[in-house]
């Protein structure tokens, strides 16, 4: 058999017929269904459950285990470590709280904890706890908050509410938790303003301007007021009040929050530039009068504000929008970018924190990623996704999770950063949730209808032209939960339209039935050797019928579209019936009787000067199937909607071809139940 291209295609036809059809579309199915397929997802998702396995430090080159590092990945250690170590982590930072409630930043093991360097942390030591050594950096002054956020996420996660009545060194880690918001009010609360303080840094970042090092407040100090700290507490607040089990505490702090927040929209948000101011400082600007630090944009800060709360939906699209901008003028990658501009050269005595180094606009994803968690919780499910994916594909490009990247997107820091690892499944969780539960109803609603599994190549798929909305009561079955259906359909590739749905509701209106679930799992462009038994499909197919098996959807047909392709490889009629005995093996090996349809497909323009496009080989062989198998039975023959009308881009469906493919279904599915009534 020769092949030669076919191309005298019109691109014009193309696009004049992609407006026909019923065009009503709901602009989220796209988002829903991207994300639910998205492998990229799944495979974060499994390095991070990986990375965080190996250990609760915050990554290699890292000893310490840090509160604020902890907080961001707990959910995803709680996954993989058993909830005994989990909990002895919790324990041993309030095992290390000091008596006025303040929590350390970090603890490691005793025995590499260099306890008499001058220049080094200020070790605290615990009685109740000597394999330890802790420390606390001054600096920042989101430990004790970052410690509350944590207990949060393991009693909301674990549903142990009796963790909260453990009791260390004499008091509940109810107790510790009320002590520990209670010190950033005694000691860190500036009455002036209403609002917690802390040293001057760049956003949340831990590196005083001062010093080369230094994480420790002391006369050089420049105290100020931010937005990070605060919201950080505010949301620590939130979280406190939810788990409390004396609702005592809930009163108590409740008016703090209040407080709180009416001072943060008062001080530190500008409403004429829709932004965080950086900092108020409360003895001095450690910068250059020259240098006007408004202008800067707080990433970080803005991020942990929208997850408090602190922000309209308005306020966040502006934000959001404004993050954009800044990832495209500062030439980075994503919206993890740490601010922008950048506090110029010299501005930190620390030679990492040049413009666009660490701190100081590098991109980090462990707060790029929050950013998502604020905006999935908000709404915009869309923008969440788009500004993920480059997020994922960084992490799939350098193999591994690092503490943050240039604006080029060169990896720095921990190669093994568990704070991106558990950044990323949160936003992905979140995400998924989203789109698991947009629109889904009870798998129950499916009983009393006709189950119909799909499958084979593009035109079994979203590949037509027309999107089209059912009418009448179809459901999509996708991963074990049910959706309302439309195209493009979840389950197969392709954006486009399908010819699934429009069967449905000409089935439907035949009386043949009252309802349709359609499970669709076509992929484009395979031959029957990819579906077959040994093909890369193959677990595919076997585990979805396992799936359907086990909730009791059972097909009433299988329709099978597929043929295209092995025109191309010019597939014999003995392989190709070989082929597909074993997909029908894969059907009845597992129980299922249901009847398969298989469409006459083989018309391909690339071989149009060998019998019109069409392969007798794959014909024979589909028609020889079901005359040899009682439970097959002839589907359309597509190979007759060859004209440019029927296919405007000489392979794919018009919305003209799709709905005589559909036609052709109905006309097939009518004549199997006359012959299955006869027999």
């Amino acid at each position: 058999m020769k092949h030669t291209k076919f191309i005298t295609l019109t691109v014009g036809m193309f696009f004049a017929l992609s407006s026909f059809g019923n065009t009503s579309e709901d602009p989220l199915k796209i988002v829903q269904k991207s994300i639910l397929e998205d492998p990229l997802m799944e495979q974060v998702s499994r390095m991070a459950h990986h990375t965080i396995s190996t250990g609760l430090n915050a990554g290699d080159g890292y000893g310490e285990v840090w509160i604020r590092d902890f907080n961001t990945f707990i959910q995803v250690a709680m996954d993989v470590m058993p909830d005994q170590q989990v909990q002895e982590c919790l324990n041993t930072f309030f095992h290390f709280q000091g008596e006025g409630g303040d929590i350390v930043d970090g603890y490691m093991d005793i025995r590499k904890a260099n306890l008499n360097d001058p220049e080094g942390y200020r070790y605290r030591l615990s009685e109740t706890c000597p394999q330890y050594a802790a420390h606390k950096n001054t600096v920042e002054t989101d430990h004790e908050t970052s410690l509350v956020q944590a207990v949060y996420q393991y009693v909301k996660k674990s549903q142990n509410t009796a963790y909260l009545q453990t009791v260390i060194n004499g008091k509940t880690v109810e107790q510790r938790m009320d002590e520990a918001l209670q010190y950033l009010m005694n000691e860190k609360f500036n009455k002036q303003y209403g609002l917690i303080t802390g040293a001057t840094t760049a956003d949340w970042g831990d590196v005083q301007p001062e010093h080369p090092w230094g994480v420790a407040i002391d006369d050089n100090t420049h105290y100020t007021i931010d937005i990070y700290d605060n919201a950080m507490l505010v949301l620590a607040i939130d979280n406190f009040k939810e788990i409390a089990v004396n609702k005592a505490y809930g009163k108590k702090w409740e008016s703090v929050k209040k407080q709180l927040i009416t001072n943060i929209r008062k001080h530190l948000w500008d409403s004429q530039r829709q932004k965080f101011i950086p900092h108020i400082y409360l003895n001095g600007s450690p910068f250059p009068e020259t240098f006007d630090e408004n202008q800067v944009y707080y990433h970080g800060g803005t991020a942990v504000a929208i997850l408090a709360g602190l922000l309209t939906k308005e306020e966040i699209a502006h934000a959001n929008q404004r993050m954009l901008e800044n990832v495209e003028k500062a030439h980075a990658q994503t919206i993890g970018l740490t601010m922008y501009p950048t506090y110029p050269t010299g501005s930190f005595q620390n030679v990492g924190m040049h413009p666009y180094g660490y701190q100081n606009g590098g991109d980090w994803t462990w707060f790029g990623a929050r950013m998502i968690w604020g905006l999935t919780e908000n709404g915009f499910i869309k923008e969440a996704y788009e500004e993920l994916k480059p997020m994922l594909e960084r992490v799939v490009e350098n193999k591994g999770f690092n503490e943050w990247y240039t604006p080029a997107g060169e990896p720095k820091g921990s190669g093994t950063f568990r704070g991106e690892a558990g950044v990323l499944c949160r936003a992905i969780e979140g995400l998924r949730k989203w789109a698991e539960n947009y629109q889904s109803v009870s798998v129950e609603e499916a009983q009393g209808g006709m189950v119909l599994f799909t499958f084979g190549q593009s035109n079994s798929a979203n590949h037509g032209v027309g999107k089209y909305q059912p009418e009448h009561q179809v459901y999509n079955y996708f991963e074990g939960r049910l959706y309302p259906s439309s195209d493009p359909l979840i389950g197969a590739t392709g954006y486009g339209a399908s010819v699934w749905n429009r069967l449905a509701d000409k089935l439907i209106d035949e009386k043949i039935t009252t309802k349709v679930t359609l499970v669709p799992i076509g992929v484009g462009g395979v031959e029957i050797a990819a579906w077959a038994k040994g093909g890369y499909l193959y677990d595919k197919l076997t585990q979805t019928i396992a799936q359907l098996k086990e909730q009791g959807l059972i097909p009433d047909y299988i329709l099978w579209h597929q043929g295209e392709t092995d025109n191309i490889k010019n597939t014999s009629k003995e392989e190709y019936i070989r082929q597909f005995e074993t997909i029908r093996e894969a059907f009845r090996s597992q129980g299922i009787e249901s009847p398969i349809g298989i469409a006459i497909a083989s018309y391909h323009p690339e071989c149009i000067d060998s019998e019109d496009g069409n392969d007798s080989q794959i014909r024979e062989a589909q028609q020889a199937l079901c005359k040899k198998y009682s439970d097959l039975f002839i589907g359309p023959d597509t190979d007759k909607l060859n004209k440019a009308l029927h296919r405007p881009d000489g392979v794919h469906f018009s919305h003209i071809g799709l709905d005589a493919h559909a036609d052709g279904w109905v006309k097939a599915i009518k004549e199997s139940q006359i012959s299955v009534s006869a027999v």
